[in-house]
């Protein structure tokens, strides 16, 4: 056996390994990504700019998540032909319309205004 380290000495070895290893999380807050939405919670009827959006494509359908300020998030499709929002998951129903440059979307009881892109699915075929 080779010689043991006392505790400080280990200590030494072992503080540079922990801080690179914090370094490599991400300490960035996770309301940073995305783009802000209006949304408002639980049938209140004030809207706010506390929620945040991706966009992304799952087998060719453009999915949107939207996430709450608390962590929760809704995952909603881009109907074919465009013209509303689809609860991609979960038991509560959707109802949604597109509005000029926006879909207004309620899920049980909240709502959220989110911006249509030009270029998403069904959107060109609404702009022809």
């Amino acid at each position: 056996m080779g010689p043991r380290l006392s505790l400080p000495k280990a200590a030494r070895y072992l503080l540079p390994v922990l801080a690179l290893a914090g370094c490599s999380q991400s300490q960035a807050d996770p309301q940073d990504d995305g783009e802000p939405v209006y949304c408002s919670f639980a049938g209140q009827n004030d809207f706010k700019p506390d929620c945040r959006l991706e966009r992304t494509v799952i087998d060719g359908a453009q999915v949107l998540v939207v996430r709450h300020p608390d962590g929760a998030f809704r995952r909603l499709q881009i109907s074919k032909d465009g013209g509303h929002l689809e609860a991609a998951d979960g038991a509560d129903h959707s109802q949604s319309a597109l509005k000029g440059d926006r879909y207004e979307v309620i899920i049980g009881g909240d709502r959220y205004v989110i911006p249509a892109k030009a270029g998403a699915a069904g959107a060109d075929a609404k702009a022809r």
